[in-house]
């Protein structure tokens, strides 16, 4: 790759900040079929667990696609009698990669059960599957009952190694037994422990209450909550967020910076948001930690679901938000400092959709959203963040002058990969990556049929050899780059703005526009079949009858067409059918098979050799042709 590439994929448009539409956000199905999600997690790597409040934990494969069984099923050990009950959370051991362990909060027993906190394994010899005999028991409690709700359920690893879990006040209207204000119960508290000492853990030293006597447990982190039904850590500070379900009037999200182990008290049943609900034996308001914002019941909202705060690369608008719902109101709300210790609310979508339950992150801190209701999975993007590009290119390797299309050999012969391969080759993915197309978008015949993959990439005006976005989309017989589903044109994660646009093949010299594009969500058309688009550098296409072409014979993806000496196209091909007996063939989705016929030879009629020997100059076999791109 000649390219370097940014940590941040979006930039601003140069005119000004006041020509930006308002953030919103907008939600985009990944994937559905669940029933009852209820807790999104990651597990360091490119995967989304899933998990189904009846018991289940599924995968979702990087492509969108669920694996084929579940990563864990304990239904047989869970209990989902009541609608609050179940297999409320999941958290992954910070050392996971290593040590396969990995934490689950759910309801046993029957009727009012128990809550409990326990580790599992993952297969040794199946990454996509845990063990369910491998549970160990780290905590529990008997729910003191009647009540079969207010469990809470979430759990979490802050960046301070220790697992945090809470629960909810056991139920019934307003705490009748006062319990969260209790420090001898852990109901209504988020409880912090180290699992990586002690049997089955130890109490981290710093935790307020250690020490304090008189039955007070020093697993306690917080109390005062209702129900924190979702809670999220920031692992870029620690900062705890809640969002803690209210009881008949007032919702809220309650903060605690991170580091701060001084016992945050958040009021309930004392205090209902700011106002008072019972205040029975409790102090004055000011004594108790207040909540950051507030959401009243009046307007739609019932359950408050915490969120993230967004640290992904592909909404440079929407980082450092607190993004949140609410179950019944179904409005995705976001927080961000207002400089002076405070807080700005607003509302960035209102979708008038019941049951989103849970938003998670991946590894690379994306937001996604599952709704409980109907059992989809949703990514959360910024709609204003997309550009859209109409391509044509043609393939020199398949291209026939004589009918002004591409051949489509390699999908007729059943070898064009159902996900994308550039990220595989090392090609840079900015908001790309795994892409998938479906076997109908394979089946089309004609001119829109698809003749192979192709990689795009927007790069910075002014800095033409900086990447800041790219996408994984496929080329048609007649030229057209089109996206996964075969016909929509190509979209990039950024803002609207002026982009240079470069087209890459995987065994093609690609080629970059020579000056930048005005790009918008309105799509944009770019001919590159046509000596009319300027490109960057020298002979960066190859002419043919009337059209340019890209360059054939990149056979090493190195940005360079050599046909003799070390690490040469050339010889990379007869290494492919054997390096012995240049009469012999290969099939098969390959670099080396430069006509893109599926067949790599090295003599004969229609051989891969040739194409480069041509491409270099045709007499000096010591030349070579390089990439035109910075």
């Amino acid at each position: 790759m000649h390219a370097r590439h940014l940590a941040i994929v979006m930039i601003v448009i140069a005119s000004s900040a006041e020509a930006q539409p308002p953030v919103s956000v907008e939600l985009q199905l990944v994937n559905g079929g669940l029933v009852e999600p209820v807790c999104i997690a990651n597990a360091g790597d490119d995967r989304l667990f899933v998990v189904e409040r009846a018991g289940r934990i599924n995968i979702l494969l990087p492509g969108g696609q669920w694996a084929s069984q579940p990563f864990l099923d304990i239904t047989d050990r869970v209990n989902d009698a009541g609608s609050e009950q179940g297999l409320l959370g999941l958290a992954f051991h910070p050392d996971f990669s290593s040590n396969g362990f990995f934490y689950v909060h759910y309801t046993g027993g029957t009727g009012v059960g128990n809550s409990r906190v326990s580790r599992f394994s993952v297969s040794a010899t199946d990454p996509n599957d845990a063990v369910e005999t491998s549970e160990f028991f780290v905590w529990s409690v008997v729910q003191p009952g009647p009540n079969q709700n207010h469990r809470g359920g979430d759990l979490h690893f802050g960046p301070d190694g220790y697992l945090y879990f809470g629960l909810g006040d056991a139920g019934g209207n307003g705490d009748p037994s006062d319990r969260a204000q209790n420090l001898t119960l852990p109901f209504g508290k988020i409880l912090r422990i180290n699992v990586n000492s002690g049997s089955p853990y130890s109490v981290p030293a710093t935790n307020p209450y250690v020490g304090a006597g008189g039955g007070v447990l020093p697993e306690i982190w917080a109390s005062g909550l209702r129900n924190p039904w979702r809670f999220g850590i920031d692992a870029s500070n620690g900062d705890v967020w809640i969002g803690d379900v209210g009881q008949s009037l007032w919702e809220e999200i309650d903060r605690w910076p991170g580091g701060d182990n001084t016992g945050p008290n958040f009021g309930w049943r004392c205090y209902e948001g700011n106002v008072p609900y019972n205040t029975a034996n409790c102090g004055a308001i000011g004594t108790y930690d207040p909540p950051v914002a507030v959401h009243s019941q009046s307007l739609g909202y019932c359950a408050i679901v915490g969120g993230r705060v967004y640290h992904g690369q592909n909404f440079q608008r929407l980082q450092g938000r607190y993004i949140y719902t609410d179950w019944c109101a179904g409005e995705f709300v976001s927080l961000r400092p207002n400089g002076s210790g405070g807080w700005i609310q607003e509302t960035l979508l209102s979708s008038g959709i019941m049951g989103y339950a849970a938003i998670g992150e991946d590894a690379h801190g994306e937001l996604y959203v599952c709704n409980q209701g109907n059992g989809e999975v949703l990514r959360i993007v910024d709609p204003y963040a997309e550009v859209h590009v109409s391509a044509k290119v043609f393939l020199e390797g398949c291209y026939d002058v004589n009918t002004d299309q591409m051949r489509d050999d390699l999908r007729i012969a059943g070898l064009i990969p159902v996900m994308e391969p550039y990220t595989a080759m090392g090609h840079v993915q900015h908001g790309s990556g795994y892409e998938s197309v479906a076997a109908s978008v394979l089946s089309t015949t004609g001119l829109n049929a698809i003749v192979d993959w192709v990689h795009l990439e927007l790069r910075q005006s002014g800095s033409p050899s900086t990447i800041v976005s790219t996408a994984n989309a496929l080329v048609q017989r007649d030229g057209d780059v089109v996206a996964t589903d075969g016909t929509s044109p190509v979209s990039f994660i950024v803002l609207p703005g002026n982009y240079h646009i470069a087209v890459r093949h995987r065994n093609h010299l690609g080629c970059m526009t020579s000056g930048t594009i005005a790009l918008s969500a309105t799509t944009v058309p770019l001919d590159l079949r046509s000596g009319t688009v300027p490109v960057y550098g020298t002979n960066a296409r190859k002419v043919v009858g009337t059209r340019q072409v890209l360059w054939a014979g990149n056979t090493l993806g190195d940005g360079m067409l050599k046909y003799t000496g070390t690490n040469s196209d050339r010889e990379s091909i007869l290494t492919a059918i054997g390096g012995v007996v240049p009469t012999n063939s290969v099939t098969g989705y390959r670099r080396e098979d430069c006509n893109m016929d599926g067949i790599v030879k090295y003599t004969n009629t229609g051989n891969d050799r040739e194409p480069i020997l041509t491409n270099i100059g045709g007499t000096v076999p010591t030349n070579t042709r390089l990439e035109q791109l910075p």
